[in-house]
């Protein structure tokens, strides 16, 4: 259902803990007074756009149709830490660009500057990072993925880790969450393939979206120096490549029109593209 008649639009990277994060943080400063939409790379830009108030989170869209945003809508503010992305978003004359922070951290104290940051987003911020500095990072955001991405469900979660009593509890069974995602995890990188990849030898499976950085960065540990995760969208195959630091597979990505960090990037071909890897073992299960 479309909310064209509210002056703010609020994008933000779909089907993602940090993009949602940075949405969250809106909803925290707008309420229902803003529409949220979330949007993925290869989809068109929403319509509706022009003459609002638009807030783009955790995302950027390629330089055309960011023009495009730029020149029909009220307003244009966009916030990301994407290093692929810099270029883009700094076109923009209102923006923050950070790359040693996510996109819901950068927008929490974009619209919250006197606010300090939730502990929730401090972890979605560590997990989307891949730092895990902190302590039971792991735990809550496997407790976020297997809730509903809504605005009550997270302010209820935000909350609930504020406080202590609540906060153990909450934890514990992001525990044992963490611990069947891990296995999870082991059994999806074990059905890999060997396939050669810009000359590289590594590691390629399919995978869904929350699984995408744990599989691929467990690849490119089995097999350094990086791993390739593939699943598919209507006629569009997402691929996303983890590294080791040896190599920036950002620079790779953006030979195939796509972006990202150095070691987290991913790209997009359609349905008869050629594929740019050749499988040298259909069957190899890469175990330890």
């Amino acid at each position: 259902m479309h909310e064209h008649h509210k002056d703010i639009a609020v994008l933000y990277h779909g089907s993602c803990p940090d993009g949602f994060g940075g949405a969250y943080a809106a909803w925290k400063k707008f309420g229902d007074t803003a529409e949220y939409i979330p949007v993925k790379h290869g989809w068109p830009v929403p319509e509706g756009l022009a003459g609002r108030k638009v807030f783009i989170l955790d995302f950027s869209y390629p330089q055309e149709e960011m023009d495009f945003i730029v020149e029909t809508a009220g307003s244009v503010t966009i916030l990301d830490h994407h290093l692929g992305a810099r270029e883009v978003v700094e076109s923009v004359p209102e923006h923050v660009f950070d790359e040693k922070r996510s996109g819901a951290t950068i927008a929490w104290s974009y619209f919250h500057p006197d606010t300090s940051v939730p502990a929730l987003l401090k972890h979605v911020e560590d997990g989307d990072l891949y730092l895990f500095k902190l302590p039971d990072t792991r735990a809550v955001i496997a407790y976020v993925y297997i809730r509903p991405f809504a605005f009550s469900e997270w302010d209820r979660f935000a909350q609930e880790l504020e406080n202590e009593e609540t906060r153990k509890s909450l934890i514990e069974k992001g525990r044992v969450y963490a611990e069947h995602f891990a296995l999870l995890v082991e059994q999806i990188a074990n059905k890999a393939v060997l396939v050669s990849f810009e000359g590289i030898e590594c590691y390629l499976v399919t995978a869904a979206d929350m699984f995408k950085s744990d599989v691929g960065n467990e690849l490119a540990r089995r097999k350094p120096p990086l791993g390739l995760i593939v699943n598919f969208h209507g006629d569009v195959i997402n691929v996303s490549l983890r590294s080791d630091p040896s190599i920036d597979v950002s620079a790779i990505a953006k030979k195939y029109g796509g972006s990202g960090h150095p070691q987290s990037a991913a790209f997009r071909l359609k349905w008869g593209d050629p594929l740019p890897w050749t499988v040298l073992k259909e069957h190899e299960h890469p175990r330890d």
